[in-house]
């Protein structure tokens, strides 16, 4: 069963933005499990995110000088500065991490007291994003088909 989603706030821009509605599809218990780099709808903390699945239960993902690693493989490419802070966790089985596609405002694993979300807190993993006219307010569908034909 898909489900709507709507992108509150920067932190998943420049990937979504605000107001952005994605089409999901079930996860955790009901669906398939998320994957590395699938982007979903969870709860943490007491509210609804989105977010980018980026460690995966055993994986030692790490934070240096504000660039995450993931098993010693940097995510957006780019060396190791030399001497930089670094800070790094441990995903423990059936947990996550997740990061922000903005991490400059993005509220995520990387600053929570506990930066683990567990399998069961997923909700949904997003499909596509639909397209969405922030003027009209209204959905731009493209016609196929026998509908293209009789519209024309």
């Amino acid at each position: 069963m898909t489900r709507l989603a709507r992108v509150v706030g920067e932190s998943m821009a420049p990937t979504y933005r605000p107001s952005d509605l994605l089409l999901t599809r079930p996860a955790g218990r009901v669906g398939a499990p998320a994957a590395r780099g699938d982007v979903v709808v969870f709860r943490h903390g007491g509210h609804r995110m989105i977010k980018r699945v980026v460690g995966l239960p055993g994986d030692l993902v790490a934070l240096e000088a504000g660039r995450l690693s993931i098993n010693g493989v940097a995510l957006a490419g780019g060396r190791a500065v030399r001497g930089a802070f670094t800070q790094s966790w441990s995903v423990p089985a059936f947990s996550y991490f997740m990061a922000g596609d903005d991490p400059e405002t993005s509220d995520d694993s990387r600053v929570w007291e506990n930066p683990f979300v567990a399998f069961g807190s997923v909700d949904a993993v997003v499909v596509r994003r639909l397209p969405w006219n922030r003027r009209a307010r209204t959905l731009r569908l493209r016609r196929t088909g026998a509908a293209a034909a009789q519209a024309a």
